[in-house]
């Protein structure tokens, strides 16, 4: 398939986006014209306050109700769908490049207060869509996930907030990070910051932006599911979005590429049609994964008929060569007849990407992908994991409680043959629901070789967790936690790689919600649906998570760093021992560095915190 002429009849919106990118300024410079003509000052510009500023949804529709998402293309100018055979051959397809500078903007943060209006789900505007999820029992096994070892491993580090409310839920943030920048995403907007917090950039993906970041590669006006990350292997941060229009029957992954490390500056970006015809029938995408190996970036999608039904994952593979020199992409298309296939993030140059679902109540799916950019032959095999149930809520201290997603793997991060993935699950007989990570070796066959959960005790949630593992093999889960009288909490556990099989380390709170999301409806509050957690590519230690907090003007997505170690190691000697209880003595009774526990103060805490990591 070739989309090589699918910009051919967006003359206009290009046209359109200079248009924007340069209004701004000329309004600037004719006000200092006639200043300078006249010899007065210019008289104040009178602003009018945007819908988003009253409140009202860019969707929402006079007299109630919000307008299905149009993208405004001529039909017959359409790519036709791409047809994959069940079984068949992968199928190919490539596009074009549109470059933009993302200095051009002007101003380089968009303009906004925080929306406090009505939120809408995306879904709500994409094609009516279900699926089957019911999922398999199977035969009972022995094996026994393994708890927390009330050990502390995470420190925090760096902390600011990254995007404010949006007129969308859930937000789904993501984040990627380079060797000076942080990167983030949340439907429907990006920025970023350098790693001190302070933001450079910050706008819409979709045209309701000043312009939208996508929005010269078309109609743009609905772009969603967002992810991102950076590409240690040629030092590039990646975007990706979905875009779906039921009107025109448009399917499209969008993404964008910048030119080098440093996010200020030229993007490549592509918009690359994902119509998908299985014996007839076609299919739009939703609920992408997003990872990559030294080989190629992966995207997985559930695929959706425009008239009803579902028929499995699309894995497309992208050839990063093209985008890296700033031409054209080529990619290959494999459908795998499943759901919900999580794509993992590869770390090291001998690693291969892997994908992973949960295949039953006591099993997973770990799947590969033979010559991505050939014949991209995909195979899987089941590996056995302590069983679990099914619940997809937490309650909160306000309002009705959080839907938590369906048990679905949450992310995937590979790092020498070694794969670690987490999901959300109701251990066996409790009734909360838990954080539950796997480490599996997919050196050969995929076998488990630790796996453990966060329960924090009865009545306590925890939720959303992502997974990342450093250089050093100390792994990190970043989680939500609420219960009937927690507001949600954005927290992290860690582990050493010598430290008991199956266990995490105790809790470390890095950031506090003031409330709980409640729109009054009485329906559990879309709020996730995902977070997200990375590794520094400058020291290859230093973790770094994005998540989201409750604010009193609604949510407020949170990055943060912190590393995975000895918390207790006052002097950073390696060791804890008497050198480091005297300088835990030395600050008894303040809100000092031995302050183990985070309740704000040294004392008797701390020291049996302590004596757990005595050497």
């Amino acid at each position: 398939m070739s989309e090589s002429g699918e910009f051919g009849s967006q003359t206009g919106y290009h046209q359109d986006m200079n248009d924007k990118l340069i209004a701004s300024r000329l309004l600037s410079v004719t006000a200092v014209a006639v200043a300078m003509v006249s010899g007065c000052a210019p008289e104040p510009i009178q602003t009018v306050q945007s819908g988003e500023e009253l409140g009202i949804h860019p969707f929402a529709m006079p007299g109630g109700g919000f307008k299905a998402p149009a993208s405004g293309a001529d039909p017959s100018t359409l790519p036709p769908p791409v047809k994959i055979e069940p079984g068949g051959d992968s199928v190919r397809g490539t596009t074009t490049m549109t470059s933009i500078d993302s200095r051009d903007w002007n101003p380089q943060i968009r303009k906004s207060t925080i929306y406090k209006g009505e939120l809408i789900r995306p879904a709500k505007l994409l094609p009516k869509h279900s699926r089957d999820k019911t999922i398999p029992r199977n035969p009972p096994n022995d094996l026994v996930a393994g708890k927390l070892n009330g050990r502390l491993r995470a420190e925090p580090a760096v902390a600011f907030p990254g995007v404010d409310q949006s007129p969308w839920r859930p937000p789904d943030p993501s984040i990627a990070v380079g060797p000076d920048h942080v990167v983030t995403v949340v439907n429907m907007e990006l920025a970023w910051f350098t790693k001190d917090g302070t933001k450079e950039f910050q706008q819409r993906m979709d045209s309701t932006g000043e312009p939208g970041f996508f929005e010269d590669l078309g109609a743009g006006s609905f772009t969603f599911d967002p992810k991102c990350f950076y590409d240690p292997f040629v030092g590039r941060y990646v975007i990706l979005a979905l875009e779906v229009y039921s009107d025109t029957r448009e399917s499209w992954m969008t993404f964008a590429v910048s030119d080098d490390d440093d996010p200020n500056g030229t993007w490549y970006k592509y918009r690359t049609w994902s119509v998908i015809d299985v014996e007839g029938f076609e299919y739009w995408n939703d609920y992408p994964g997003f990872g990559f190996d030294e080989r190629a970036w992966y995207v997985t999608a559930n695929m959706f008929g425009f008239n009803g039904g579902a028929v499995g994952t699309l894995i497309r593979s992208f050839d990063k060569a093209g985008p890296v020199a700033g031409t054209d992409v080529d990619w290959n298309d494999v459908v795998v007849y499943n759901f919900s296939l999580q794509v993992g993030h590869a770390m090291e140059a001998d690693d291969d990407v892997a994908f992973v679902r949960r295949s039953g109540l006591a099993s997973i799916r770990v799947g590969s992908i033979i010559d991505p950019l050939g014949s991209a032959f995909f195979t899987s095999s089941p590996v056995d994991v302590p069983s679990s149930g099914v619940r997809s809520d937490a309650p909160t201290a306000i309002g009705p409680g959080l839907w938590v997603l369906d048990g679905r793997i949450m992310n995937v991060f590979i790092r020498n043959d070694r794969l670690w993935t987490c999901h959300a699950v109701q251990p066996p007989g409790e009734s909360n629901v838990v954080g539950r990570w796997y480490e599996v070796d997919i050196s050969g066959t995929p076998a488990l070789v630790q796996s453990g959960e966060i329960d924090l005790g009865p009545d306590q949630f925890t939720f959303f967790p992502a997974v990342a593992v450093n250089t050093d093999g100390a792994a990190a889960i970043v989680y939500g936690h609420s219960s009937a009288t927690t507001n949600p909490t954005l927290e992290a556990v860690g582990r050493l790689s010598d430290d008991p099989p199956g266990t995490m380390s105790g809790p470390t709170i890095l950031a506090e919600s003031v409330t709980s999301p409640d729109d009054d409806s009485g329906e559990l509050q879309r709020w996730g649906d995902y977070f997200d957690c990375t590794i520094d590519p400058v020291d290859n230690r230093t973790f770094w998570m994005t998540g989201q907090t409750q604010t009193a003007d609604g949510w407020q997505t949170q990055i943060i760093s912190f590393t995975v170690g000895l918390p207790a190691d006052l002097n950073g000697d390696g060791v804890v021992d008497g050198a480091d209880l005297g300088l835990l003595l030395n600050a008894w009774g303040t809100p000092g560095p031995g302050d183990l526990n985070g309740n704000g103060v040294v004392d008797g805490g701390d020291i049996g915190l302590m004596l757990v990591e005595w050497n």
